[in-house]
């Protein structure tokens, strides 16, 4: 039996201080996460009643797709520039479609 894909949907906030530096850090990974084997899907959405809040919805084959996802360098500039442009801790579930 084939695993299910899982969905990761990740909401964070971006101090207005670190916006440009965020939402660059960001295209860069989505378009670099696109090319990625295992990923489905990878969007960012912004909250229209709250600039500052921001989604993440993803599709990923499976966990360990999701893990080797993190490790890449596109992510891993993403989270380097998230430690200071973060104004709270990102909130992050794991899903999968019933």
């Amino acid at each position: 039996m084939t695993e299910q894909p899982i969905t990761v949907i990740a909401t964070f906030h971006i101090r207005p201080e670190h916006e440009k530096a965020a939402l660059d850090a960001i295209q860069r990974c989505v378009a670099a996460s696109r090319h990625e084997q295992a990923n489905l899907s990878y969007q960012c959405h912004r909250d229209v009643s709250n600039p500052n809040i921001f989604v993440f919805v993803e599709r990923w084959r499976s966990p360990e797709a999701l893990a080797a996802h993190e490790t890449t360098p596109h992510f891993r500039a993403m989270a380097q520039v998230f430690e200071t442009a973060l104004s709270e801790p990102l909130h992050v579930r794991i899903t999968r479609e019933i």
